[in-house]
């Protein structure tokens, strides 16, 4: 079961649609991608990816566990493992192989609800208390809305969403009906993260989520704060009372924005804050809500709930890091190898060895890291990127390769170094401006 995987079998089909995206951007000059968000989202997508195979013994085994010895009703994955209260025989005119499938179909339809119903509550809840937003945040920090940041995903979410599907275990759905039904649901989503697409029919928007329900979901417009949490359906928040229909065009980012490319930064950031607010709290009940109260809140001691401002896209001033063209082409040589790299060993996962793979994530992660330092022109990378080649160098002297392949590596290894540090220059001249602290050093 852990085998059958189809959001790898899907990255492909996802890239060619990225594609056709870009296509229709350059074709109508709507400039609906800029490339250092772009490879942030990509990265997180990638980091997301790694991470939820580390933890995925954890969230399944608990999910199996609860299957095994709490269900209450035996449901059937397949037709061809019918449960002992399934007809054996013809009735009502229709035979056993026809019950079979038709029973099957209503499982597999059933938990494709029931998931969606759990995933809108998990979402909503992402939105509404702060430690389960510090996961899910990473989703929404890009100030872009195309078909990358679709797969820009947390990394450490899953440690806390696995319980909110533990009822589907209770009633009795298998672990390959709910696996297969979240990937789907996960699958879904993929296209829904676009600009390219207006509006559908009124029928569709009146049941299923649409690039016009989830660009709501993504704007930081006060009207559109926490709205719009469904997956694939949208009847949910029209029952739950949080639908807003797509009106004013939304900006897309957080209220308090990211500024930054590195998506290790983007994944323990909010953790971060939230440990350095619990700190400064002065009461012990502060301390705890620093973790369990809504997004942006603040005792009054600290200032109070963070203000949620009015946006414009016209005036909305995006993070942006300009490059040389040679920084820029060193930055995607690096990230095109290390996602190449990266998913071979998603396709693979099952026969590479443990040590390896071990191996494969801290080379993937290191280097995502170095790669969002560099497009965010950071001074540390000066020291960092040295070590990061000499540590892949070394490993490939170490895994035993041959001596005309680790001359190569080394040969590659030096030539990357002397092109980045040719552009060493610009990290001593880059200095980030924050738009608000400037706004407010200005009116002082």
């Amino acid at each position: 079961m852990e085998k059958i995987n189809l959001i790898t079998i899907a990255i492909p089909f996802f890239f060619l649609l990225i594609g056709l995206e870009l296509a229709f951007s350059w074709y109508h000059k709507r400039k609906l991608y800029r490339l250092n968000d772009s490879i942030n989202d990509l990265s997180a997508g990638i980091a997301s990816q790694i991470f939820g195979i580390i933890f995925k013994t954890i969230t399944f085994f608990a999910y199996l566990w609860v299957y095994e010895n709490w269900r209450i009703f035996n449901l059937p994955s397949w037709p061809s493992e019918p449960v002992s209260w399934m007809p054996s025989s013809e009735v009502l005119g229709l035979s056993a192989s026809t019950w079979a499938w038709t029973i099957v179909i209503a499982v597999w339809v059933t938990c494709f609800v029931l998931y969606d119903l759990a995933y809108y509550w998990l979402h909503r809840l992402s939105h509404e208390v702060n430690f389960l937003w510090a996961g899910h945040v990473v989703h929404h920090q890009s100030e872009e809305y195309n078909l990358t940041v679709a797969l820009r995903q947390a990394s450490f979410h899953g440690l806390f969403t696995w319980i909110f599907y533990i009822p589907l275990a209770i009633i009795g759905f298998s672990p390959i009906v709910m696996v297969l039904n979240g990937q789907l649901n996960l699958i879904y989503q993929f296209w829904i993260h676009t600009k390219a697409i207006d509006k559908f029919p009124k029928w569709f928007e009146a049941v299923f989520n649409t690039p016009s329900h989830h660009r709501v979901h993504h704007g930081i417009n006060p009207k559109y704060i926490d709205r719009n949490h469904g997956g694939t359906l949208i009847v949910f928040d029209k029952w739950f009372g949080t639908f807003q229909a797509e009106e004013e065009t939304p900006v897309y980012g957080t209220v308090k924005p990211l500024r930054s490319f590195n998506p290790l930064w983007a994944n323990v950031h909010y953790w971060v804050e939230m440990w350095e607010q619990a700190k400064q709290s002065p009461r012990w009940s502060d301390k705890i809500k620093a973790f369990l109260a809504m997004p942006g809140w603040r005792p009054q001691d600290l200032g109070g709930q963070y203000p949620i401002p009015e946006v414009d896209e016209k005036t909305f001033k995006k993070y942006d890091v300009t490059l040389t063209k040679s920084l820029t082409a060193y930055a995607v040589t690096w990230f095109v190898l290390t996602l190449v790299g990266t998913f071979s060993m998603l396709v693979k996962v099952n026969t590479i060895p443990t040590g390896l793979l071990y191996l494969i994530f801290f080379f993937s992660i290191f280097s995502l890291t170095t790669v969002g330092g560099i497009l965010d022109l950071k001074r540390w990378t000066l020291y960092l990127e040295p070590v990061r080649i000499a540590l892949l160098v070394g490993t490939a002297f170490l895994l035993g390769v041959s001596t005309g392949t680790a001359f190569i590596a080394a040969g590659f290894g030096a030539l990357s170094l002397a092109w980045f540090f040719s552009q060493r220059h610009l990290f001593t001249e880059w200095k980030d401006i924050d738009p608000a602290k400037e706004i407010q050093s200005r009116a002082a």
